[in-house]
């Protein structure tokens, strides 16, 4: 049991590893990711920490609040497990949307980075349109003179920097593979869960299995005890009836004296003439 909590916490740290990442980087390159979404992948692994760890948590607060409230523990610790699996199924749906093209050419996918580019451009947002071209050594959107920065001039970034290359292919090759990576975070956790809640069944059915196979022994223990007794108690009955029928049974007297009803041998008088016994 102890190897699978390292294990899960090693594979939970690397969930959150790779969700800060996707966060960082979709906030470095301005794509078209909710922030929302970003922070709930970082959190969904660590939600799943707490559940993984929640049998621990309802045995101490059962030890230490009573039956009341560790049976509140335990609805509060399935609203959570319910929490996770509504979260997992959410940021699968809006992550699938952000890596699969959605038609041909991608055409879903590039609307929405060429509404996010337009919204840089008219914002004069310089810096984050320079971060996107410096990044993928590209000019501009669909070309190298559609909406480039420095806008003074639409070459201007081919000839200064050399490049020939627009930024909508790589930048949104980007934003599918951080939203694969959202993807790939919400089914680990999915998973991570499904093994959970199959573990904590067959840990019950083994506590199950365990308390009746005790409540047996303990039953054939008495039941053997309370048959030692009756045993005991039955000798006790039979040596008791003998004695009451020794006590009742008369007893033969064997050269007993009884009140002169028993004959005695009586010797006679020493003085006279002849020594015989008489009865």
């Amino acid at each position: 049991m102890a190897k699978l909590m390292v294990i899960f916490l090693l594979i939970t740290a690397a969930l959150t590893a790779i969700a800060i990442y996707v966060q960082v980087d979709s906030s470095v390159l301005s794509l078209p990711v909710s922030t929302g979404t970003t922070v709930l992948a970082i959190l969904l692994p660590l939600l799943a920490t707490v559940n993984f760890y929640s049998p621990v948590l309802q045995r101490v607060l059962q030890r230490r609040s009573g039956p009341f409230a560790s049976s509140k523990g335990e609805l509060a610790l399935q609203a959570l497990q319910l929490l996770q699996f509504a979260l997992v199924v959410f940021l699968l749906t809006v992550s699938s949307e952000g890596f699969l093209p959605g038609g041909p050419g991608g055409g879903t996918l590039t609307c929405g980075l060429e509404g996010a580019w337009r919204r840089l451009w008219k914002a004069r947002d310089g810096r984050a349109i320079e971060r996107i071209q410096d990044a993928f050594n590209c000019c501009g959107f669909n070309n190298v003179r559609d909406r480039s920065w420095p806008p003074q001039n639409t070459t201007l970034c081919s000839v200064l920097y050399n490049r020939s290359t627009p930024c909508v292919r790589p930048w949104r090759a980007t934003m599918q593979r951080d939203s694969g990576l959202e993807f790939v975070v919400a089914a680990a956790v999915g998973v991570l869960q499904l093994v959970q809640l199959v573990l904590s069944r067959l840990r019950v059915a083994r506590n199950s299995g365990a308390k009746g196979y005790r409540q047996i022994t303990n039953r054939e223990s008495a039941d053997r005890e309370e048959g030692l007794v009756a045993d005991d108690e039955d000798g006790a009955n039979h040596t008791g009836g003998e004695e009451d029928d020794d006590a009742d049974r008369p007893h033969r007297n064997y050269g007993a004296i009884d009140e002169g009803r028993t004959p005695r041998i009586e010797p006679s008088h020493l003085g006279e003439e002849r020594n015989h016994w008489r009865s």
